[in-house]
């Protein structure tokens, strides 16, 4: 069954994207996701290689000017490299509609809280009704858990539509340091952890979160910052195989842990340059000596105005 959430329509005939490369690999990917026949006409088929067992594929979905920027300084929402692309308006709507099907097909969606902040009726749902329903045919809930990243849980805004959105299952991946932050907020929630091995992680921790996914399940991993190998080892156990990771700055230390597989970058055509923000900025840089490279397994493209890269992470 369907939710009520928001949901829009999508023009097939404005929205799809053309296939102009695909790498050969892909005809040994052996993980299904969706399928329905707007998927068919706008994207294709989307299928991923080789799950982990130790934690879930991981990818992300961004856009970015030709020189990396994902937003302006005047105007720093970043949905606008792609609306402001005066030459193929459209393929803005294209951008829009990948991060759904990405969403649609995976099982968790990790925020940050400053998206939370800055947008307050921010929630991760499928906004095609049409991907919903292909999610619910596949035996998936309708709504993938909508995973909140936050250091000590301090800058969460626990007055946020997300928490008010029952429709909604949320998750908190946060640090010891930021369970006496949890303690005070308003929702029913469990806490799992703290938790600072993967070796301390028992069946009867995921047995309660499997039994309590009505409330917000707060997972505490390290100390002052949650550790990431651990927190996705969980959320595994739990049964999330496919991760879609929406904050540009946790995707960054994710890449830098070597733990980001996939990188859906769409590029509007527009240059921004100066000190515009950039994907990585508040993180820390590679070096010339150790930084991941990539492979490239398919380009669509809009326009000539708009492309749209499925980049696999390679990390020695």
């Amino acid at each position: 069954m369907g939710t009520s959430l928001f949901k829009m329509p999508f023009d097939i005939e404005k929205t799809k994207v053309t296939p102009i490369y695909r790498n050969p690999v892909l005809d040994q990917a052996e993980v299904e996701t969706i399928t329905c026949d707007q998927m068919k006409e706008i994207y294709g088929e989307l299928k991923f290689q080789k799950l982990h067992e130790d934690r879930p594929y991981t990818y992300t979905s961004l856009v970015t000017s030709i020189d990396g920027r994902i937003a302006f300084t005047d105007a720093p929402q970043g949905p606008l490299i792609a609306k402001l692309n005066k030459y193929d308006p459209d393929g803005a709507n294209s951008d829009w509609w990948i991060l759904n099907m990405l969403r649609a097909v995976s099982d968790g969606d990790i925020i940050g809280a400053g998206t939370m902040s800055a947008e307050r009726d921010y929630t991760c749902h499928v906004f095609s009704q049409e991907l919903e329903d292909a999610r619910v045919a596949a035996g998936m809930q309708p709504v993938p858990w909508n995973i909140i990243s936050s250091l000590d849980a301090t800058d969460i805004p626990f007055d946020h539509i997300l928490f008010k959105t029952k429709e909604v299952p949320v998750m908190i991946s946060t640090s010891a340091a930021g369970i006496p932050v949890i303690k005070k907020m308003e929702e029913d929630y469990i806490i799992i952890g703290p938790v600072k091995d993967k070796s301390e992680v028992t069946d009867e921790m995921i047995a309660e979160m499997k039994a309590n996914t009505d409330k917000v399940i707060v997972i505490a991993t390290g100390d002052k910052a949650p550790d990431s190998h651990v927190a996705l080892y969980i959320m595994k156990k739990f049964g999330l195989d496919k991760v879609l990771v929406e904050t540009p700055s946790y995707m960054h230390y994710l890449v830098s842990q070597k733990l980001m597989d996939e990188l859906f970058f769409n590029y509007s055509c527009i240059y921004v340059g100066g000190q515009a923000l950039t994907i990585g900025k508040f993180g820390k840089e590679f070096t010339s000596t150790d930084h991941p490279h990539t492979r490239m397994l398919s380009i669509h493209t809009h326009s000539d105005h708009f492309f749209y890269f499925r980049h696999q992470l390679m990390y020695d």
